[in-house]
């Protein structure tokens, strides 16, 4: 949107060219990360043994229901879990491992390098300081600009991601500001530094759908401007099938399924997946009633996740005891696309699988 007639904003200000150049290989490597946290009632197990890639100018999308593991695998990545987190692994941030760094040396890489939009933007902005403050501090904790330099620059952030009249917009509190203007104005922040990683989670909960829209329209924008690589946290499908170039599926704090958006879509290789597609409303029915797919059960207690598949409980293709309840299934290639991954013991008997024939074998 337009800034105010009268001071036209240079939007150049934001960065001199296209943004951070994608390193050849992978920009983001995850290999075996576990966090667990000790209570009271015994170890919880909220990220088990994950491992993944993420390239230059990719959307890789975590998808599943709460309590698998998503968000913390996102904090994890920034180092901002709390002290009594247990974490082990690597997280490999351009050839470095950053899993292993103190608090002052991973300052300078939030931010800067990987960032994140938070699910909750009211909570996440400081209500006593005003939009444009916040994310001027954001851009001098890691740049020593001029004032007229960083005012013209915050005023581009918010022009950028859809703030109308910027400047005057960069004087008002969060509470002045809509839901997805906050959401925006998060959006702004997290950019402000041109990371080569931006985490969105859960980008567009609580946001009515034509807000929806328009957030997503803003994540797409920046990364076609900055090349920046995206890790888009989300339960909604939908938003993953419009935006995601590959997907990562997670249960019980484990991968269920790797792969495009074409391979999980139209050729998905385990149950779990078979069965949050087949819970979707399906727009292309037109007026005929449809009944949607029930995943019987609960998500397990991540203190007490069932021995073998941690989604044998729940499973309509499960076999007991052995092996879904005894023996923990390996991601391996599923299919023809060998980066198409699946741990499900029974991933090849599925190939014939949809989510249809899903929903037609429900009990009436």
């Amino acid at each position: 949107m337009p800034a105010e007639a009268d001071e036209p904003i240079d939007l150049e200000v934001l960065a001199p060219g296209p943004g951070p150049a994608a390193a050849p290989g992978f920009i983001l490597s995850v290999r075996h990360l576990r966090v667990t946290f000790p209570t009271d009632d015994g170890l919880v197990r909220a990220v088990d043994d994950v491992s993944f890639d993420v390239a230059g100018n990719e959307v890789l999308g975590i998808v599943g229901e709460s309590g698998s593991g998503k968000t913390v695998t996102a904090m994890a990545l920034l180092g901002l879990l709390p002290k009594s987190a247990e974490v082990s692994g690597e997280i490999l941030l351009g050839g470095q491992d950053i899993l292993g760094l103190s608090e002052k040396s991973l300052q300078p890489l939030r931010g800067r390098r990987i960032a994140m939009v938070f699910q909750d933007a009211l909570a996440a902005l400081n209500p006593v300081h005003t939009v444009g403050a916040q994310i001027a501090e954001a851009i001098t904790v890691h740049h020593d600009l001029p004032k007229d330099e960083v005012r013209d620059r915050v005023a581009s952030l918010l022009d950028l991601v859809g703030i109308p009249n910027p400047r005057q917009r960069a004087g008002q509190y969060p509470h002045e500001y809509s839901g997805g203007m906050r959401q925006r104005a998060m959006i702004a922040m997290a950019i402000a530094n041109d990371p080569e990683i931006l985490i969105a989670d859960e980008p567009t909960t609580a946001l009515d759908v034509t807000i929806q829209a328009q957030v997503l329209d803003v994540l797409a924008r920046i990364q076609e401007r900055t090349a920046s690589s995206i890790l888009l946290i989300t339960h909604d499908l939908g938003v993953v099938a419009g935006m995601a170039d590959r997907v990562m599926v997670m249960y019980a704090g484990r991968q269920a399924e790797v792969g495009t958006v074409d391979d999980i879509f139209y050729g998905a290789r385990h149950p779990y997946t078979l069965g949050l597609l087949a819970s979707l409303a399906r727009i292309d029915q037109g007026s005929k009633a449809e009944r949607l797919y029930r995943i019987d059960g609960q998500p397990p207690s991540l203190i007490r996740v069932p021995d073998g598949c941690a989604f044998h409980p729940r499973c309509f293709r499960a076999v007991r005891p052995d092996p879904c309840a005894t023996d923990r299934p390996d991601l391996v290639g599923a299919g023809a696309d060998p980066a198409h991954l699946s741990a499900c013991h029974f991933a090849d008997e599925l190939a014939d699988v949809t989510a249809e024939q899903l929903r037609e074998a429900m009990p009436r």
